[in-house]
């Protein structure tokens, strides 16, 4: 009874912990190696693309304070994106407030004739609002990321309808230093508006440069941004717009910034608005007419939103709607916003857009989500994100998944296999031919020369150019690899309890033992009787052992039916715990036919061993001393 109530209880918590956990983690984590992760495209795609995978979606992961009024709390801000994150963790099935769409920061941008209105930017957001050839207007999200020093950032906007010819950008007199695909930009335009955006991203050095097919020259100075726009001329060859502004990163409090570019080659004039919400009024941006672009005008916003967890929202006395403040020491990355004093802290405000409850104290009380462009911006840090959350299709053969995952990001190529194994056998060509002894070894008489033969055959068989073992680019671990320790503790919790209350089970084997010598003692004579008739010591010893076997039996049985009665008043009744200590609300319980199979048969195993003490002492008996007793 106390075993299948205790192995109940503990794997009623195990069960509990993987459901809880995996409903906001995810089943697997692909990092890199290295501390930046910026080119995660292609191996998002690729993840995507593997069998067995059934989404992915990046994810940024930062500690920071949160901040309501009086109250503070430390979370771990997680940066993800809207759009796929419900594709690897089913957040929205657990919000008790609000929506996952509300982390959107895409605005609204309503159309008219003449006119185009944007509402409900996002704070701190830099917009360029493009306007196609065809008058359809589309939001482009500006990354405003500082360059390196002695550095200009230049991007690349191909507003072309017919991208055929590449743009390229040389350093003056001498070769292509920086090289731009149409291709990369050319989405902007046509059926595939959608899809696209700025195109790729270069910081080039401070200096002239050349524009390619215009032969346009232009200086780029330190410290700039230059936008590239390159737009379809009335005479049908490509003009090109050229707008640089200072990367210096004004206050963007309850302000985002839009520039517009207008990519028609004729039409008439279209003012631009802007309001924060539906029902404020209408602000002027600029009138733009065919061809034109604007600088950058600050234009009201609304707050970016977070999700908080139950528990922490509770700590923060914070509702949906409420503005909260988030703190982190960490403004930058290679110390591009350092100032004369150090990195002094850095803080943006957030509207709460939501609240979940996962059940999982840990991730109710200490986990927050913003939008994954939005922790970019505020870190400055660009592009770059941690780690690609992935879901599996089937969780019982995630290691299948996760070895397709790496051979599909990170192959070991048969050419590297080839030249290291060459590599090797030359070593050891060397190691081996006659006369490298004399020439490169000493005497191995002494332990030093022993040694120092032993560093020489150690150098000569190293690889110049890398290790022979290999070393992936990825790592990628699963849910329990995250969470081993929890789950550690818990298989340790089982065995220490089963072991605990097998002693209680051998004990009560040993009431059995007592019991069955008393019997014996007032069946001498009987005994004596029956190995007078013939019964041999076995047959003897097997009545013993079965009547205990039977005694052990019945007793599994009843405490068995008692203990499933417990189980059953645990789930009927829901006791509360808390959740700050055992991190699940209430006392779980979950049968596992298997351990209760284990149970029983381990209560018989012990009775059928220990009553062999018993059954031996009567198959001693012998037939003299039974008759003895026999009155």
């Amino acid at each position: 009874m106390a075993l299948s109530v205790v192995l109940s209880v503990t794997a009623g918590f195990e069960h509990t912990f993987q459901d809880k956990i995996l409903g906001l983690y995810p089943h697997l984590i692909v990092a890199p190696e290295s501390s930046r992760f910026e080119d995660f495209d292609p191996v998002l795609a690729k993840i995507r693309d593997t069998a067995g995978v059934a989404g992915a979606t990046p994810i940024t992961s930062d500690s920071m304070m949160v901040a309501n009024g009086v109250f503070r709390a430390g979370a771990n801000i997680e940066g993800v994106d809207p759009a796929t994150i419900g594709s690897v963790i089913q957040v929205e099935g657990l919000m008790k407030q609000g929506r996952l769409d509300d982390l959107e920061e895409d605005p609204d941008v309503v159309s008219a004739p003449g006119a185009i209105n944007i509402a409900r930017a996002v704070e701190g957001t830099w917009l360029t609002l493009v306007i196609g050839a065809d008058g359809a207007p589309r939001v482009l999200f500006d990354e405003r990321v500082v360059p390196d020093a002695g550095h200009a950032r230049v991007k690349l906007l191909d507003l072309r309808s017919q991208g055929d010819v590449p743009v390229a950008l040389s350093a003056r007199g001498g070769p292509a230093l920086d090289r731009f695909d149409a291709v990369d930009a050319a989405t902007l335009s046509g059926a595939d508006a959608a899809a696209g955006g700025f195109g790729r991203e270069r910081e080039v050095l401070a200096g002239e440069w050349e524009l390619a097919p215009t032969g346009e020259r232009f200086t780029l100075e330190a410290d700039t941004l230059l936008t590239l726009a390159v737009l379809d001329g009335p005479d049908g060859r490509p003009t090109t717009r050229l707008m640089v502004e200072p990367a210096a990163t004004p206050p963007t409090e309850n302000i985002a910034h839009v520039r517009v570019v207008d990519g028609r080659a004729a039409g008439p004039p279209i003012a631009v608005g802007a309001r924060r919400a539906a029902a404020d009024g209408l602000a002027p941006v600029a009138t733009v007419s065919p061809g034109e672009f604007t600088e950058f005008t600050s234009i009201p916003a609304r707050l970016p939103g977070i999700l908080l967890g139950a528990a922490l929202a509770e700590k923060l006395d914070a509702g949906v709607g409420d503005a909260l403040t988030l703190v982190t020491p960490l403004r930058g990355i290679d110390n591009k916003m350092m100032g004369p004093f150090g990195m002094l802290p850095s803080s943006s405000h957030f509207s709460v857009a939501g609240i979940f409850e996962s059940g999982f104290h840990d991730h109710d009380a200490k986990l927050a989500m913003i939008n994954l462009r939005v922790g970019q911006r505020f870190l400055n840090r660009g592009r770059i994100i941690h780690s690609i959350a992935v879901r599996a299709d089937d969780l019982i053969n995630i290691d299948r998944t996760r070895g397709a995952i790496a051979r599909a990001i990170d192959p070991f190529r048969l050419e590297a296999l080839v030249e290291h194994t060459e590599s090797l056998r030359t070593k050891f060509a060397t190691l081996v031919q006659p006369g490298f002894s004399p020439h490169r070894m000493t005497g191995a008489d002494t332990f030093v020369g022993g040694l120092r033969n032993l560093s020489e055959a150690v150098n000569l068989l190293k690889f110049q150019k890398s290790d022979y073992a290999r070393r992936a680019r990825f790592r990628i671990y699963d849910w329990k690899e995250k969470n081993r320790f929890m789950f550690g503790a818990l298989e340790l919790q089982k065995v220490v309890l089963s072991m605990f209350f097998l002693i209680i089970i051998l004990v009560g084997s040993f009431v059995v033992v007592g019991s069955q010598t008393m019997v014996i003692h007032e069946k001498t004579a009987d005994i004596a009787i029956l190995k007078a008739m013939g019964t041999t010591d076995n047959v003897v010893r097997l009545i013993f052992t079965l009547q205990g076997l039977f005694v052990a039996l019945a007793g599994a049985l009843v405490g068995l039916v008692v203990g499933l009665g417990f189980i059953w008043l645990i789930d009927a009744v829901d006791y509360k715990l808390d959740a700050s200590i055992y991190l699940i609300d209430h006392l779980p319980a979950r049968v596992d036919p298997g351990e209760i199979v284990l149970v029983v048969l381990g209560s018989l195993l012990c009775t059928l061993v220990v009553t062999q003490i018993s059954a031996g002492r009567a198959a001693a008996k012998t037939v003299v001393e039974g008759l003895r007793a026999v009155d």
